[in-house]
């Protein structure tokens, strides 16, 4: 617990990438229009360990404001990494070159200011159905073994932070696994290790979600709300799903898209700041390349149909990232069977207005390609305003990069829940915190503590209602990118 303090601290789509990259097929690319934003390669990994290879998997926002991420495949390792590209080994896997050591999913930070993450494969090949792992500094501590599987996973994502402090997430399912979870599972862990499964999903032909896939999502009802590659109602031919899950497992199918339309929505869905649900389809559209819908209820309205020699970008398969200024912000590997294509980094206002912001290199770059290629992570908004994200391939040694996109937006503060009673303790991530004068809850003053110049806690007044959270500093009030929801 002290390791990450003391710093003053999916998924199929990234398991498929793994077994493409010795095949790697350069698409033709046009020229890059100007940028009008400002992309920043800032580390190249190999350069210092010349083991290293390949980040993947989404960065946690650690409470010393530095990010935390996972390099594979070669050799499965953790690191810590500034906004300013200074990166710091934390933990490598013993076993260099060992295909069963695979974890590329990312991290998430605990409520106890700890990392967590899973593996889809683990260093002992006789238990490889996964594992849930928390990390202090040192050696990951393995909290979950998940049943033999012989050569087959149960396709673990990444984890989510529950308001109750437990993790949660999902399985995609294998039948070739114990307990016939053919279509995949919802579990909660806690911090101390008690691994329970809430929800088995029954799929295909049953009007549920099956085969779940991307980043659960908590919402500020408190409920989770995810995606899945299959089931729904049978009339649309497995097309896909949205759907929301309780923390008790209730499961509500939310939207089922058809596979004679946009199908496929793999990187999870996104709650913008007008509390309707934003997220991507792989397939379908005008153009069969994907494309960007909004949630509302249960109605879903296409905003963008992705054209990849337009967009430079297609087949899309992360989450979206919300900016402060309202508009969702992420990358976008071409990938299809044929290889990899075009790559870019883009947002799209909730009306549709759609920005290419950066294009990169086509997936294939090799050592000298500064700004690197094969987008490997979702993007991060920092505190500080700036995005962040990873790249698998190019930079100096070819070995992945790790990079800034600034957008121009101002500094603000994360809350660590969408969600919160009056009378309990919420984080708040920030930078510049110490020297704070003032927090409030929509306007109600709130009693704080400044733990350090990147994180406090405030505990939620009496009289708080539904609102955004101010934060008063000495450069400046600093205010949260959404609203926080007090249940009365």
């Amino acid at each position: 617990m002290n390791f990450i303090c003391r710093h003053v601290e999916h998924s199929a789509t990234a398991a498929l990438v793994l077994t493409m990259l010795a095949a790697v097929v350069l698409f033709a690319g046009t020229v890059p229009p100007a940028q009008a934003q400002t992309y920043t390669p800032l580390y190249s990994f190999g350069v210092v360990d010349s083991t290293q290879n390949g980040p993947y998997g989404q960065l946690a926002l650690g409470r010393d404001g530095n990010l935390y991420g996972e390099v594979n495949p070669i050799r499965s390792e953790i690191y810590q990494i500034t906004p300013a590209g200074l990166e710091t080994l934390l933990w490598e896997s013993p076993q260099p070159n060992n295909p069963q050591d695979q974890c590329v999913n990312g991290l998430t930070l605990g409520a106890d200011g700890l990392l967590y993450g899973t593996c889809n494969l683990w260093e002992d090949n006789t238990d490889n159905g996964g594992v849930i792992f928390k990390f202090a500094g040192g050696s990951p501590t393995v909290l979950y073994k998940f049943p033999f599987c012989g050569y087959s996973t149960y396709g673990l994502g990444p984890l989510t932070l529950g308001t109750d402090g437990n993790l949660y997430g999902t399985t995609t399912g294998n039948n070739a696994c114990p307990g016939n979870y053919t279509y995949g599972t919802f579990f909660r862990i806690t911090p101390a290790g008690s691994f329970k499964i809430l929800h088995v999903f029954q799929g295909a032909n049953s009007n549920e979600p099956g085969t779940p896939t991307g980043l659960l999502t908590l919402g500020a009802d408190g409920n989770f709300y995810g995606t899945s590659q299959v089931g729904g109602n049978p009339q649309d031919y497995n097309g896909g799903t949205v759907y929301k899950i309780t923390p008790k497992g209730k499961v509500t199918l939310l939207y089922s898209f058809s596979n004679t339309g946009p199908d496929k929505p793999m990187g999870g869905v996104t709650q913008g700041a007008d509390g309707k649900w934003y997220g991507t389809t792989f397939y379908g559209g005008t153009y069969n390349y994907g494309t960007i819908f909004q949630l509302a209820g249960k109605k879903v309205k296409i905003l963008h149909n992705f054209n990849m020699n337009a967009d430079d970008a297609a087949f899309p398969s992360f989450p979206l990232t919300l900016g402060t200024d309202g508009k969702f912000y992420a990358p976008s590997l071409t990938f299809n069977m044929g290889g990899f294509g075009p790559e870019s980094l883009y947002n799209i206002t909730t009306k549709g207005a759609y920005t290419d912001l950066h294009n990169l290199e086509p997936g294939g770059c090799t050592q000298g390609t500064p700004d690197g290629c094969l987008l490997s992570s979702s993007m991060v908004l920092h505190p500080n305003g700036t995005f962040y994200g990873t790249n698998a391939q190019g930079g100096q040694v070819g070995r992945g990069v790790f990079y800034s996109l600034g957008t121009s937006l101002k500094p603000y503060i994360i809350l660590q829940f969408p969600r919160g009673k009056v009378g309990t303790s919420i984080g708040i991530f920030g930078m510049g915190l110490i020297g704070t004068t003032g927090v409030s809850f929509n306007g109600v003053a709130a009693n704080f503590t400044v733990l350090s110049d990147t994180y406090m806690t405030a505990t939620i007044p009496t009289g708080a209602t539904k609102g955004y959270v101010t934060v008063t500093t000495p450069a400046g009030t600093l205010k949260s990118a959404v609203k926080l929801t007090v249940p009365k």
